[in-house]
């Protein structure tokens, strides 16, 4: 086994780990680190994405030797690989139940290895003797208590449902092998839990023991089971390697090449359950997008799309001094007098009628590019090339009149890291191809919209037009990895709509999800959204719904 990873030389130490998932027949196996700093959620736990282990820089809630507790992650996480079942449907199993499979998981696969390792058995025991004290009530709590017991045997613990898990467990050691043999255990359990009235905090719930990861590899949630195969953004190489990365790099396509991050942002988010706004609960982190390049090509705007000038209506206003009208011009009605009293012919034109005057508008299109936009359509085009068709017209049509546009596109891996990219800023001259633009736009993970919103509100709150509109492309409902109540992000959501409503500005959604009606409806409410039958008509949907919204506003 190699020696433990020092905090002072993390990329030899993560080299090493990564060499150890080799050993253990992981080939495509990798270790990073995991960049992003706990705020004030659950403590930061390893994540498990594909063969890839993302380990805290400094293992949260640890206080021995943080190289030991890395070990112990990675030899987990090997334990998965080797032994655990992958993507599992959830199915109507509720975020108790999952929680304590995931717990029952972590604790099979390490008794699979410290039974075939006793080396490893005596790290993961060393581990657990050098743990803080546990807490001892609550859902965590028992969890806590029910792994350290089943994974030394020298510990002891007098809660009843404690006793009865371990002795549930050790009935089905001789089919440690078998990870569906201990879901009647599982069930048991849960059950017992409810009888008990035991509650479990969603938003700050983690794995006890800072070496067993997320476990969000083991489930396949309906709302991101698209994400589970995307590759990870891959850090810079070391200086040693970087000669020979540069010759990869030439031959690597564009979307391997992260995007230069701007600024981050934190923003509240709604907890329905809870009826309060928890501050700062959320990091939109703003990314660039270069230049555009002058021979860029791929996304051509149709010429029959293009949004037309007539199709613009105009602020209504009052035109003075008129033969005849609606109502009297009381100006000109008192300068008749006037005239009347010097001897003066008085000038007869005494009304006002309606009249149209020029409509300056501010609108932000906000882009949906989670996972789900990368299938397939029946003609072998994405969804996402249909909003690159779509904005791209919209931009086309925008360039040469004096309404501002904005357009943007975002994507969430959890409340820390909600992507925001910054495609065309208001007062950036229309490229004459937008799709020098839009290739920046590409897949990504999952859809907090809430936080989006909100900072394409903070966005739109900064134009002096009387007219801002906030138009949102999407495919489907609000999700992330980190939430589990449907509820929650479709009810953020339309929080986040009713701050943008209150600051005066117009929201309305195009959605291609045609079971949609239910949560956009809620969020955007009722007149305020338009679901696309059709994805191939999106484009001429956002260019009717564009002309409507910002007349209507």
């Amino acid at each position: 086994m190699p020696s433990a990873p020092t905090s002072d030389a993390p990329a030899s130490h993560l080299t090493r780990l990564t060499h150890l998932l080799h050993a253990f027949g992981v080939d495509d196996g990798e270790v990073q680190l995991l960049e992003r700093p706990p705020q004030d959620g659950p403590p930061a736990r390893p994540v498990l994405h594909g063969a890839t282990l993302l380990l805290p820089a400094v293992p949260s809630g640890w206080h021995g030797d943080g190289g030991h507790c890395h070990l112990a992650a990675t030899l987990h996480a090997i334990g998965h690989l080797l032994y655990s079942p992958r993507r599992q449907p959830t199915g109507k199993r509720k975020p108790m139940g999952l929680a304590l499979a995931a717990a029952i998981e972590d604790v099979r696969v390490d008794r699979l290895l410290m039974r075939r390792y006793p080396g490893i058995a005596r790290l993961i025991r060393h581990l657990i003797r050098t743990q803080n004290e546990l807490p001892q009530v609550g859902f965590e709590a028992r969890i806590a208590r029910l792994q350290r017991v089943l994974l030394d045997p020298r510990a002891g613990d007098n809660d009843i449902w404690v006793i009865k898990g371990r002795a549930l467990f050790e009935e089905q050691t001789d089919q440690l092998d078998d990870a569906e043999a201990f879901q009647p255990m599982i069930d048991v359990l849960a059950y017992d839990l409810g009888q008990l009235r035991v509650r479990m905090n969603l938003q700050t719930h983690a794995p006890p023991f800072p070496w067993h990861d997320d476990n969000s590899h083991l489930w396949a949630h309906a709302a991101d089971a698209e994400q589970a195969d995307i590759p990870l953004r891959r850090p810079p190489p070391p200086a040693g390697e970087a000669g020979a990365a540069a010759a990869q790099t030439s031959a690597s396509p564009p979307e391997t090449v992260a995007l230069p991050e701007i600024a981050r942002h934190d923003y509240p988010e709604w907890h329905h359950q809870l009826a309060r706004v928890r501050s700062n609960w959320c990091t939109v982190i703003e990314r660039a997008v270069p230049p555009p390049a002058p021979d860029e090509t791929g996304i051509r705007t149709s010429d029959n799309l293009r949004l037309q000038r007539g199709l613009r209506l105009d602020r209504r206003e009052r035109i003075r001094r008129q033969w005849e009208g609606e109502d009297i011009d009381l100006d000109a009605a008192t300068e008749v007098f006037i005239d009347r009293r010097l001897g003066l012919a008085p000038d007869p034109r005494l009304f006002r009628r309606a009249g149209r005057a020029p409509h300056h508008a501010s609108i932000l299109l906000l882009l949906d590019l989670s996972a789900s936009t990368a299938d397939l359509l029946t003609d072998g085009r994405s969804v996402l090339a249909l909003e690159h068709e779509a904005a791209g017209m919209l931009m086309a049509a925008l360039r040469a009149g004096s309404d501002r546009l904005e357009v943007a596109g975002f994507d969430s891996d959890g409340r820390q890291a909600i992507n925001y990219l910054r495609l065309l800023d208001f007062g950036q001259p229309i490229p004459a191809e937008p799709a020098s633009l839009l290739a920046f736009a590409r897949s990504g993970l999952s859809t907090r919209m809430g936080a989006a919103i909100r900072h394409a509100t903070s966005r739109l709150t900064t134009e002096r037009n009387d007219t801002r509109v906030l138009l949102l492309l999407s495919d489907g409902a609000p999700s992330d990895i980190d939430v589990f109540d449907e509820r929650h992000l479709v009810e953020d959501a339309a929080f986040a709509v009713g701050e943008a409503r209150r600051k005066g500005i117009r929201c309305f959604c195009l959605t291609l999800d045609r079971q949609s009606e239910a949560y956009v409806r809620r969020i955007f409410g009722r007149g305020s959204y338009r679901i696309i039958d059709d994805a191939h008509r999106l484009a001429s949907a956002l260019r009717d719904t564009c002309a409507r919204v910002v007349d209507s506003s």
